[in-house]
């Protein structure tokens, strides 16, 4: 086999590897919520995950910027909240943050289990509970408003659980949050990979080790394979923070007010090239999921993504270019490039040439050497 012809074969082959290593990283981003979390627990319950970490200290966590857990307030212990998949007690707690010193006092005097009870319809009234827990006229108060909420809630979910579903289901990955002049990424489970933030693998101790012998030629052949593994899990963990962080940024004005009119014009192919990846990458990594908004709203991540609102921007710039051709003003109509820069200076559109050609393909305008 000739030099030129081994070189290329070897391309051909490091060409395929890298095909194959897109592929599974794409099927591993469009995998589920609810099953890449069961996948996260089984690979961090593996003894070989443990011994790693605490033994040999190859793996430990790099926390994510402007991530933080979610104020104590909002938390209620879960062993006091009966078990039922389509109702959000988290949710109606959020709505109602005064009632939760009330039930954290009555669920620590009367106990979880009759607690849990009493929610579920049990032999327990409100009265006698308000009686056992001493409390006084303002508590009952928020107290009964609680559990008024609770009930009409759980009706209404067991009997729309009986009705088809019409509208799709997202996974809320975690809430905006203002503190102070910041805005930050609160995840709404405590256990959330965002909060623990990506793995770090130490290869150098790795490869030190090696060295020492600690490890028979089986085990490194194992544990470089589970390496791979948490490799793909940042892949997709890293993409989605990146996603939610850069959308608290670019939409800052937005997560402020809640007013829709300051949505900044943004496509996934802008983001892409903001984040470096690809834009199949975005797309796949907010299928199905929403934030919180301060305000408490859920909007799915597609929600901050729109090609309409590019589109007229870029045809304000076209009539525009009319307008100031007519007057005398422009000698002559805009390349692809100066349109890219007026949406950068008038409208904070950060998108490339490229970008702005495939939208004025998609409307169906000529470029500038046919607008003339």
């Amino acid at each position: 086999m000739s030099p030129k012809y081994g070189m290329e074969a070897r391309q051909g082959i490091s060409q395929r590897l890298k095909l194959v290593g897109k592929m599974k990283l794409g099927q591993f981003l469009s995998l589920p919520e609810d099953r890449f979390k069961i996948y996260l627990k089984k690979i961090e319950a593996d003894p070989l995950f443990r011994e790693l970490r605490d033994k040999y200290r190859l793996i430990s966590y790099k926390k994510f910027r402007d991530v933080s857990r979610r104020p104590s307030s909002l938390e209620l212990k879960e062993e006091f909240i009966p078990q039922n998949d389509g109702f959000d007690v988290e949710d109606l707690l959020e709505k109602n943050p005064e009632a939760l010193a009330v039930l954290k006092k009555v669920g620590d005097i009367i106990g979880p289990r009759d607690f849990s009870n009493f929610l579920s319809g049990g032999r327990l009234e409100i009265r006698e509970i308000e009686e056992r827990c001493h409390l006084s006229p303002k508590e009952r108060q928020i107290f009964k408003n609680f559990i008024n909420k609770f009930q009409l809630q759980s009706i209404f979910d067991s009997s729309s659980s009986l009705l088809p579903v019409s509208s799709p289901r997202f996974f809320k990955i975690a809430s905006i949050e203002k503190r102070g002049n910041e805005l930050i990424i609160c995840p709404l489970d405590k256990e959330s990979y965002l909060i623990k933030g990506r793995y770090l693998i130490n290869y150098n101790r790795f490869e030190q080790l090696i060295a020492e012998k600690k490890f028979t030629r089986v085990q490194i052949n194992r544990i470089s394979a589970f390496f791979k593994k948490l490799n793909l899990i940042n892949r997709r963990t890293t993409t989605l923070y990146q996603v939610i962080y850069h959308l608290k940024e670019i939409q800052r004005r937005f997560f402020e007010s809640e007013n829709p009119q300051d949505l900044v014009p943004l496509t996934q192919s802008e983001l892409a090239r903001r984040i470096g990846v690809y834009p199949s990458s975005i797309s796949r990594a907010i299928a199905d999921k929403s934030i919180l908004t301060p305000l408490g709203e859920e909007k799915p991540l597609k929600f901050f993504f729109s090609k309409k609102r590019v589109q007229n921007l870029l045809l304000e710039i076209l009539a525009e270019e009319k307008r100031e051709m007519k007057a005398g003003i422009l000698s002559g109509p805009l390349s692809d490039e100066e349109i890219r820069k007026r949406l950068k200076r008038r409208y904070g559109v950060n998108m490339s040439r490229r970008t702005v050609c495939k939208y004025r393909k998609a409307l169906r305008i000529p470029p500038s050497r046919q607008r003339g």
